[in-house]
């Protein structure tokens, strides 16, 4: 879905603005998800080290699977 919307922005020339203000992600919504984010960060390391290992491993087994295909 996104590669979709990225593909139709670069069609039709939207500014930046534009785009975060169709996705939904304007300046205070952003910047309060970062602090969200951060905070996260700050109270389970171990968690989110846990989430970016997980996320790791799907990416390289889907990126895998993509080469057997070819």
């Amino acid at each position: 879905m996104t590669v979709a919307m990225a593909n139709e922005a670069k069609e039709r020339d939207y500014t930046d603005d534009e785009i975060e203000q169709i996705l939904g992600m304007g300046g205070p919504e952003a910047k309060l998800m970062l602090k969200q984010m951060r905070d996260t960060i700050r109270e389970n390391p171990m968690l989110v080290a846990a989430l970016i290992f997980a996320m790791g491993i799907l990416v390289g087994a889907s990126l895998s699977r993509g080469r057997r295909k070819s």
